[in-house]
């Protein structure tokens, strides 16, 4: 296997760590109010490039990290989890759907159905964090059960799912992830762009 295999997603996760919580700092104020939240929807921006890029990039880790997995310790336990991962962040992105509508739409038509936008794009993010909260923690459980076959980072990476998996079921405690799913790709990055033989098992 070539050393430079996994250079993309490697790259790709570094990215996303510095990318996440720069995004959602910046959005923090527009999440608890509706006004500046309805402000960001009815416009098409930087933003929600970056708001599609995020769940994309992660899709193209976890996939990555799929077929680690796979290829390194004939680890597929958790494929279906990761393809439901996808599935999810595909939903989120759809969202912006809505940004689109209320972009090409009249005035009267945004003041006619401005909270049913709010109640679709907030109930797709609760719901969503929720999702990715339980496929997290079942992620690492699956991973942790396979622990004697994996390296430390991998060790490492099943015990920040866990964490993360906790937080996002709770919703309330998510907000904590802007600084723990960083870390997760951290951990990812490095674990891509070692060599295999480098890569201990513990």
């Amino acid at each position: 296997m070539q050393n430079n295999d996994y250079l993309f997603p490697g790259v790709a996760a570094i990215f996303l760590a510095m990318l996440v919580p720069l995004y959602w700092l910046g959005m923090a104020t527009s999440v608890t109010d509706s006004d500046i939240l309805w402000q960001d929807m009815m416009s098409l921006g930087l933003s929600d490039i970056v708001f599609a890029a995020i769940p994309l990039l992660s899709s193209y880790v976890y996939l990555k990290l799929k077929t680690m997995l796979n290829e390194r310790w004939n680890v597929s336990q958790i494929d279906l989890l990761i393809f439901i991962m996808v599935a999810i962040n595909i939903l989120w992105v759809s969202t912006l759907l809505l940004d689109v509508t209320s972009a090409l739409s009249s005035e009267s038509t945004l003041a006619q159905n401005r909270e049913s936008f709010l109640s679709i794009g907030t109930s797709v993010g609760v719901g969503g964090l929720f999702l990715f909260g339980v496929v997290d923690l079942l992620i690492g459980i699956f991973l942790l059960a396979n622990a004697t076959e994996l390296p430390s980072l991998l060790k490492a990476f099943a015990v920040l799912s866990i964490i993360q998996g906790v937080l996002g079921i709770t919703v309330i405690l998510a907000a904590l992830l802007i600084f723990i799913f960083p870390v997760t790709l951290i951990i990812l990055a490095l674990l891509f762009l070692r060599k295999p033989e480098s890569i201990e098992i513990v």
